[in-house]
């Protein structure tokens, strides 16, 4: 990669940096295929690679198809679509303004944060990647897993792929090649979901999703492996046109309880859909656009670190024993539901009571 002149790129889409900061959009965890050399921009949407670079003038840009699209498709439509720019950022965060004095500031703040129009297939598979993870470490699985895919183009000595398709995963892929590119306990969970869809009807029906409501887009998208209450909102945010998805993870958890005063207690799924319930009451229809400020504020920026085979190696143990003690939680959390309570890990059990005892003899 090298850093691109302005002069260079040709194309030009006239947008101030108040609308949208390529910074802010494509470094903090809403993609993660997205890489910068000097001030310019390269990554892949779909099967075109594209190359940007920002002044206070706009966006100015080139391409590269890395294979021809199909059907044929207007260049600078997809990289409008992908920046979501039909929706005026001033217009969706006026209404926070006046009723949320934290939420204002950090709109004042972080101008040009937005939400992106990411393609349903990679968003799905990038936040089932993201289970206890970090941002340097997704983006390099979700790089990995490109380098699976057939197509591919490079440029100034740097390969770019498209990523594999679900049905490239769900037919072509096994577990344990996932496995041997990192992805640990998630590779499972990846080829199982790429399976689903493909049951479904593939990516034309994960697409379809656009065109129902939150509710039973995100009750489809839980029935797939991998995907809990957290990777159903941010794919429903992030790629189906739900702007009032609020996804609660624990950065936004931590804002609930610090700056709204909501409950510090463990974050199970009911309280997951009790927060979300709040920050849709309090931020209407774009309740996921506010959410995309108050995450953006909380978490803390990547670390740079070393990436050595022995790092990763003690992140995925880390990351599989995490897994495995939350099966264990909830067995056990399912085992004592059938005794009529629900205690916690490491109390005594509840004693028993008369007729209990009595069936037991």
């Amino acid at each position: 990669m090298r850093n691109y002149l302005i002069s260079e790129l040709k194309c030009h889409i006239s947008v101030p940096l108040s609308e949208v900061n390529l910074d802010k959009v494509l470094a903090t965890g809403q993609v993660f295929r997205w890489r910068k050399e000097g001030d310019t921009w390269f990554g892949v949407i779909r099967e075109r690679l594209w190359i940007l670079r920002q002044d206070p003038a706009g966006i100015h840009y080139k391409y590269h198809d890395i294979v021809p699209p199909s059907p044929p498709s207007n260049a600078e439509a997809q990289l409008r679509d992908f920046l979501n720019l039909k929706h005026v950022l001033r217009d969706v965060t006026r209404p926070w303004m006046s009723g949320d004095a934290h939420l204002s500031a950090l709109v004042t703040r972080h101008a040009g944060l937005r939400l992106l129009r990411q393609e349903p297939g990679e968003c799905l598979v990038a936040f089932i990647t993201s289970s206890c993870n970090n941002i340097p470490r997704i983006s390099s699985l979700m790089l990995k897993l490109s380098s699976l895919s057939p197509h591919s183009l490079t440029l100034h000595g740097t390969p770019f792929h498209t990523l594999p398709s679900l049905h490239f995963l769900a037919h072509h892929t096994s577990e344990q090649t996932l496995r041997d590119l990192g992805f640990g306990y998630r590779a499972k969970y990846l080829v199982s979901a790429a399976r689903g869809v493909e049951e479904r009807g593939g990516e034309a029906w994960l697409e379809s999703l656009r065109g129902v409501g939150l509710g039973e887009a995100r009750q489809q998208l839980s029935q797939l492996a991998g995907v809990g209450p957290k990777v159903a909102s941010c794919v429903c945010l992030m790629a189906l046109d739900k702007h009032n998805a609020v996804p609660i993870d624990t950065h936004m958890f931590q804002v609930a309880v610090k700056h709204y005063q909501r409950p510090n207690k463990p974050l199970t799924p009911a309280l997951h859909s009790t927060i979300e319930d709040f920050f849709q009451g309090l931020h209407g229809d774009y309740a996921g656009w506010a959410q995309a400020f108050l995450f953006y504020s909380n978490s803390k920026k990547p670390v740079k670190r070393k990436e050595t085979a022995d790092n990763e190696e003690k992140e995925e143990e880390a990351a599989d024993n995490t897994e495995r003690k939350k099966r264990k939680k909830k067995k056990e959390g399912r085992s004592s539901e059938t005794a009529g309570n629900v205690w916690k890990e490491n109390e005594n059990p509840p004693p028993r009571t008369r007729s209990q005892v009595l069936k037991v003899k």
